[in-house]
């Protein structure tokens, strides 16, 4: 048999290229916004089927994309502002207290990050520096973000909530489900608009994609072959359909992270709503009236509640 004839066709090529990313992203539990899983999940599919990676990503829009955590001084003498790739690295002069860090969360939210978004272990060991460090007075969150992969989520939601020096969320656009999650850890919750910012979203997904019969379509059959006593081995997988058995185990582990995200809400926000556990997105008026915020503000605003903070501390 020649290379030729046992080449795979380009639709096989396409079928396994689209298995690897759903195993990556379908492993995973997300506690994520519903419609931008929608949006991205369309985008990514498109992608792959047409013989690309699931997203875009060249060394140029790393650049572009990616904001960095940068100081915010409250005193004229020390300087404005000062940016660069990662907090470590950040101009440090020697002072007591009177700069905030601002740490920016923006886009998916994962343990380890990507070309285009820190992780959630960077922001917890660099909140955890500032903590150590006496020219830092607070820290600052400016989130935009649909949330993410829960884990890694709790972790640094206990580093805020644990943080020495106080720190204030202030919400951009959204902060949802994994966002809002390390938000409700804050001191305070400042979003920019009553109207067009939004956080909630509480609640945690899985996703599941039953590739069989696309296979089946282009003539393969695809047996997965289990050891003795390995017969509960990657039953959530792509390739076979989902068992009303493991729909049942996914769904308790989904309910058990579920009520974590809820137990550490109410911990983080007394006196929120019992409303708001439903999964569903709320404008800054009404996250205010059902305490889920606590003020309408600028970055400006948040990064004088921060010191303000601080101050009183």
């Amino acid at each position: 048999m020649s290379y030729a004839s046992a080449k795979p066709s380009n639709n096989l090529v396409r079928l396994i290229r689209l298995q690897v990313m759903l195993e990556t992203y379908l492993n995973a539990k997300w506690a994520l916004e519903p419609t931008f899983h929608d949006r991205m999940g369309k985008i990514a599919l498109d992608r792959v089927l047409s013989g690309h990676t699931p997203f875009a990503a060249t060394a140029e829009g790393v650049d572009r994309n990616r904001k960095e955590p940068y100081f915010v001084s409250m005193y004229p003498a020390q300087p404005k502002v000062a940016e660069s790739w990662a907090y470590g690295s950040l101009y440090k002069p020697k002072a007591e207290s009177g700069r905030i860090v601002v740490l920016p969360i923006l886009g998916t939210m994962s343990r380890y990050g990507d070309y285009c978004t820190y992780g959630s272990e960077d922001y917890a060991s660099w909140i955890l520096e500032a903590n150590d460090d006496p020219s830092i007075s607070a820290i600052v969150l400016e989130l935009n973000s649909p949330g993410g992969q829960v884990d890694g989520t709790e972790f640094l939601g206990e580093v805020i909530r644990q943080s020495q020096k106080p720190i204030v969320a202030f919400v951009a656009g959204m902060a949802a489900s994994a966002a809002y999650w390390i938000a409700s850890q804050a001191k305070l919750i400042v979003m920019e608009s009553a109207t067009s910012s939004e956080v909630g979203s509480i609640g945690v997904l899985a996703m599941h994609v039953d590739a069989s019969k696309a296979y089946e379509k282009e003539g393969y059959k695809v047996t997965i072959v289990r050891a003795t006593g390995s017969t509960d081995k990657a039953l959530f997988n792509s390739i076979e359909p989902l068992s009303e058995t493991v729909l049942a185990e996914t769904k308790q582990i989904l309910d058990a992270i579920r009520e974590t995200f809820v137990d550490k809400v109410k911990a983080g926000r007394p006196g929120i709503s019992e409303d708001v556990f439903s999964g569903k997105m709320y404008i800054g008026r009404d996250a205010l009236a059902l305490k889920m915020a606590d003020k309408i503000g600028f970055l400006g605003d948040a990064i004088a509640e921060a010191d303000r903070l601080a101050l009183a501390a």
